[in-house]
């Protein structure tokens, strides 16, 4: 699953690498980020975050107490449920979606708003695809099937790059918009040899009376909150992004995003998609012990993994943005803004992913009102501080506000956590922790160092980043194996 996920996050990088060689950071870039947002948005807001999380607890509690025929009669009025309601979201968007257009991206200049709206009605099916795929990504998951859902994203990346190196100079970016709804049909499409394999058989018959459904239902409302702050605070970012440079600041603050998601979700998803299932089946058994245990090896595997990522990222930012999207069409001109809300995002890089292990953690314990309620207050400081800060600081504010966001919410979750399970978190693991940082703050040290030298030796960008890193690396190692050599075999096995 590891290696499937890199795979994917790599091919999703290369595809956004190709969009900004063809589209730059101009109008057309501005309108493709903004019209496909907005169904993703929208699926987040109205349904997305409780797709999987809604399902998955409910499906295994079936497979436990009641056996194989029930959950999939559950899973079977799940599916449909999540089909109808994607319908209607997808035709009272395409309905309204000059009203919406307007209201995401305000600065946008009248002409851009137009084309932005054309894009949008050809991506809102997008919703119905989507709500497809998460579902029978629940399934295979709850069966111990990781590998697919990891590949399915590389499927609907393969087919845009696929289309941006043979179609895209005769149809351009639409051309690009339907590539990108076909692609994620595809993702759904892939799955359906795997559900029949363990057993599924779709049905168009749905019974709303269905006990699971209802607590689905339950249980999805307070997740589903629990998830607007990202959703919300992007549209706010975008809104604002959008009265920068005529509309470019939309396109530049998607490849920084973009690159940044990439960057923690090799990591962050692996880990908390592969244990969500564990965490769910520990609750459901009982073994406290059990789920105690998973998370703190789960917060452990994070922090040894992405800290030191986001410690180099940080001192490089801007070579690492123009060593990855500087070709074609995105200039030279282009990076210094890209590369500051790049940096900017960088800072919750490890709260995000904090975050997102904490959110599954509660949702198996089938907790989802303490998610919900930390994600509003964390929505509310990033769109005040997006506010606050785009006036300050300009487009990086914008960043700044949402690694706040991210990190404002890691910090509630995990003393909301360490209260309701007890003994999950001792001074063995504050030890464990610090030494972590501690090596962290000597690689950023290094990097420190050597960044001059190298700058005054090579005129290379390949060079300027690729000898920092790995002498930042190598002392980070150093350092790790030296103060954790134990704890490190432990959680690289895991």
């Amino acid at each position: 699953m590891s290696l499937a996920t890199i795979l994917a996050k790599g091919c999703g990088m290369w595809r956004d690498i190709l969009i900004a060689a063809n589209f730059g950071a101009g109008g057309a870039a501005s309108a493709y980020f903004a019209a496909s947002s907005l169904p993703m948005l929208l699926f987040d807001v109205v349904i997305g975050g409780a797709v999987s999380a809604a399902f998955i607890p409910i499906f295994n509690e079936f497979l436990q107490k009641d056996g194989k025929p029930a959950a999939m009669r559950f899973a079977n009025n799940y599916i449909n449920a999540i089909f109808y309601i994607t319908t209607f979201i997808t035709v009272v968007g395409i309905a309204l979606s000059s009203v919406l257009i307007s209201l995401q991206v305000g600065g946008f200049p009248d002409d851009l708003k137009t084309f932005t709206t054309q894009l949008l009605i050809i991506m809102f099916p997008m919703i119905i695809f989507t709500g497809l795929a998460y579902s029978f990504v629940g399934i295979l998951q709850s069966f111990g099937e990781f590998n697919i859902p990891s590949v399915i994203s590389l499927v609907s990346n393969a087919v845009v790059i696929l289309y941006l190196f043979t179609l895209n100079n005769r149809f351009g970016v639409v051309g690009l918009a339907v590539t990108m709804l076909i692609g994620w049909a595809l993702q759904a499409v892939i799955q359906i040899p795997h559900l029949i394999k363990f057993g599924y058989r779709y049905s168009p018959k749905i019974s709303f009376n269905d006990g699971g459904l209802k607590k689905a239902g339950l249980l999805a409302w307070p997740i589903l909150i629990s998830t607007w702050a990202m959703p919300l605070a992007s549209l706010v970012n975008m809104h604002l992004a959008s009265y920068v440079g005529g509309g470019a600041g939309v396109a530049a603050m998607n490849y920084a995003y973009r690159l940044y998601i990439n960057m923690v979700g090799v990591f962050a998803f692996v880990i908390t998609n592969l244990i969500f299932p564990y965490l769910s089946r520990a609750n459901a058994a009982g073994d406290n012990t059990g789920l105690n245990n998973v998370i703190m090896k789960s917060f452990k595997a994070v922090v040894l993994i992405i800290t030191p990522i986001m410690t180099a990222l940080i001192l490089l930012a801007r070579p690492v943005i123009r060593l990855i999207y500087m070709r074609g069409e995105f200039t030279e001109a282009d990076v210094p803004l890209t590369s500051t809300v790049f940096l900017f995002y960088l800072i919750g890089m490890l709260a995000y992913a904090f975050y997102e292990l904490l959110n599954k953690s509660f949702f198996a314990m089938h907790d989802s009102k303490t998610p919900m309620k930390i994600s509003l207050v964390s929505m509310c400081i990033n769109i005040v501080l997006s506010v606050i800060l785009f006036n300050v600081m300009g487009l990086g504010g914008v960043a700044l506000a949402t690694a706040v966001g991210s990190i404002v919410n890691a910090i509630f979750l995990f003393i909301l956590i360490s209260k309701k399970q007890k003994g999950i978190f001792n001074k063995e693991d504050a030890v464990h922790f610090a030494k972590m940082i501690a090596a962290a703050l000597v690689m950023a040290a290094v990097i420190w160092f050597v960044i001059p030298i190298v700058n005054g030796h090579f005129k290379n960008t390949f060079a300027d980043i690729l000898i920092p890193l790995a002498v930042g690396f190598a002392a980070y190692l150093v350092i790790c194996a030296a103060l954790l050599h134990k704890d490190m075999r432990k959680i690289i096995g895991k």
